[in-house]
């Protein structure tokens, strides 16, 4: 069981985590001390509509607002309307290793350019006083110990935090996260540190908060969907089977419901609810699982749902 001096922090998935999902997650599971968002980011030179939308509906106290600068400038813009709207724990994601936001100058490719990204954390003092920032990084673009040619200005920048994914960007989410590189990391960071990477279990958390007892705290993202009472197992408050399943079923209704009043069309609700059904359940019984993936109608979707959470009382 983890110790409760550690934080437990859930990373965002992008078209995953949005605003329902984790007002419901913290209403019936919990655990979690924060939450980060999918990063909000300009595109074709304005904001996202979904983007301004999640800023202005969120009133969880406990939400981090991820963000996507390839600028110092970009990032002042990017702020703009989270402070406006009273938003004050702002994180700077220079971590995400994939190709398209990377090609655009942004995510980890920001780790191989010293100059940009001190630019990017420079401006962070430009931010009222009151605003918490923190950094989700890796441990370099293509080389685990790239980090030794930043570490200075991640140090010299205004930080609540850092979180440090074990991998390198190019490695994406192959091969193993490296803790060693990882640990001398943490043995030169001034800030407060926190962990991720292939966190999935509460064996894996307990490892990790062991081997690096001063951590702040752990980050965790897949391991969150596919175990979403992991944060409660490591609270020591783990239910019992029955009580698991129906928190299960009552979490998958009620993001159902959400997704209804947004959308109109029953298949917008079908194909934002199956891309979840790589992480939910993925022990359970195959044939159910393939009719899920495969409904195309709110109907055929709900009884396959309804079968699979029924097998899973009679097995339990």
């Amino acid at each position: 069981m983890i110790d409760k001096k550690y934080e437990i922090h859930f990373a965002p998935l992008q078209g995953l985590t949005d605003g329902a999902f984790r007002r419901l997650h913290s209403q019936i599971y919990g655990g979690i001390d924060y939450y980060y968002t999918p990063f909000v980011r300009i595109e074709h030179g304005d904001f996202r509509r979904r983007d301004l939308r999640e800023i202005a509906e969120d009133e969880m106290p406990n939400t981090i607002w991820q963000v996507l600068p390839g600028s110092g400038e970009e990032l002042l813009r990017l702020c703009e309307p989270l402070l406006s709207s009273g938003k004050r724990r702002i994180d700077i994601n220079v971590g995400c290793p994939f190709p398209p936001i990377m090609a655009h100058g942004r995510g980890a490719t920001l780790l191989n350019n010293p100059d940009r990204l001190a630019d990017v954390l420079s401006a962070t003092h430009q931010l009222p006083s009151d605003t918490e920032v923190s950094l989700k990084m890796r441990l370099g673009y293509d080389d685990p110990y790239q980090w030794k040619e930043i570490i200075d200005i991640v140090n010299e920048a205004r930080l609540a935090h850092v979180c440090l994914h074990a991998r390198f960007a190019k490695q994406q989410y192959k091969g193993t996260c490296d803790t060693e590189a990882f640990g001398d990391f943490a043995n030169e960071c001034k800030h407060p540190l926190l962990y991720n990477g292939d966190i999935r279990t509460a064996s894996d958390a307990e490892k990790i908060t062991t081997d690096f007892p001063s951590l702040k705290g752990i980050m965790i993202g897949r391991g969150l969907i596919v175990d979403m009472l992991l944060a409660t197992r490591l609270r020591g408050q783990a239910p019992s089977t029955d009580d698991e399943i129906n928190l299960f079923a009552q979490m998958h209704e009620a993001l159902c419901a959400s997704l209804a009043e947004r959308y109109a069309d029953d298949r917008q609700v079908v194909s934002h609810m199956q891309p979840f059904w790589e992480y939910f359940y993925v022990e359970a019984d195959h044939k159910l699982r393939k009719v899920i993936k495969k409904a195309h109608t709110l109907s055929a979707y709900n009884a396959a749902t309804g079968a699979l959470i029924g097998s899973l009382r009679q097995n339990a």
